[in-house]
């Protein structure tokens, strides 16, 4: 149980890029673009994850495609929606076996190690199936055994003794495949509690990333309207600017009309005494 099979089927770039980014990790990954699996060589004897990352897709065709095609049923399944299908999704996919349903955006990193504790656990799994065939066949062996001490068989104390240390042995097989069989089932939980922990972790990075984007938003509402305010305090500013410079251009030719009438008024003294000293002149004449 080597080998372990991803296949992605989806329809958009994002789904591309996501694709590319698994397939540089090294992971033994397939492109879908068909919209469904049917062309796909799925091997049951393989550990197979399916991840459906479908937009122009309804999500009652995409249910209909998973339930039809009974290569997916033992399988994982990854159904990447909206977060606003998300509620409607878990309600008509409850008989789905071994459907996980995620939201977009889906982190690479995060979502790269979700699918790597999946195939740890698949193949815990299997392991565990394949002790248990085992254990299952020893103890039909162990039962034929018995039925042969049961029929007398045996001639003499030589095989006797044989046959019990054959029981023995089977015996600490069994125990030892018992423990085993518990340690591996106590591995399988701890993986799937890792896995729970890991899918609660996304969830929580993803309510965070909307709660910094919200913040964003309203960041951004506050310097929009702060840029409103300083926008209307810079008009209010060009128009006392330009106020104060019509009061200064009204000022310098108040003063520049001051300035000539103030020469005029000297001109007109000027000539009011000359005209004076001609009177006089002409008085001692008249005298």
């Amino acid at each position: 149980m080597e080998r372990a099979d991803i296949w992605y089927c989806t329809d958009n770039d994002k789904g591309k890029e996501i694709y590319e980014t698994l397939k540089l990790l090294g992971l033994n990954i397939v492109l879908v673009e068909d919209k469904n699996f049917s062309s796909c060589n799925v091997l049951p004897s393989q550990i197979n994850i399916f991840i459906i990352d479908l937009i122009t897709v309804e999500f009652s065709e995409i249910l209909s495609m998973l339930r039809k095609d009974e290569r997916l049923h033992k399988f994982i399944k990854y159904l990447i929606l909206f977060k606003k299908q998300i509620r409607k999704a878990s309600q008509l996919s409850i008989d789905v076996m071994h459907l996980e349903i995620l939201s977009r955006p889906i982190k690479k990193r995060e979502f790269s190690l979700l699918l790597e504790k999946s195939i740890v656990v698949e193949r815990y799994k299997e392991m565990l199936n394949l002790f248990s065939l085992e254990a299952t066949e020893r103890i039909e062996e162990y039962t034929n055994l018995l039925d042969i001490n049961r029929k007398e068989s045996f001639f003499d104390e030589k095989e006797k003794n044989i046959f019990s240390k054959i029981i023995n042995f089977e015996k600490h097989i069994l125990k030892e495949q018992k423990e085993l069989n518990a340690a591996i089932g106590n591995f399988t939980r701890l993986r799937q509690k890792e896995l729970f922990d890991l899918k609660k972790r996304i969830d929580a990075e993803e309510m965070l990333s909307e709660l910094k984007r919200q913040e964003l938003m309203d960041a951004k509402s506050v310097i929009e309207a702060q840029s409103a305010v300083i926008e209307y305090s810079s008009k209010e500013l060009q128009s006392a600017e330009e106020i104060i410079h019509a009061t200064e251009a009204v000022q310098e030719l108040s003063r520049l009309e001051a300035i000539k009438l103030h020469e005029e008024l000297e001109k007109e003294k000027q000539k009011n005494e000359e005209l004076q000293k001609k009177i006089d002149m002409l008085v001692k004449k008249n005298n």
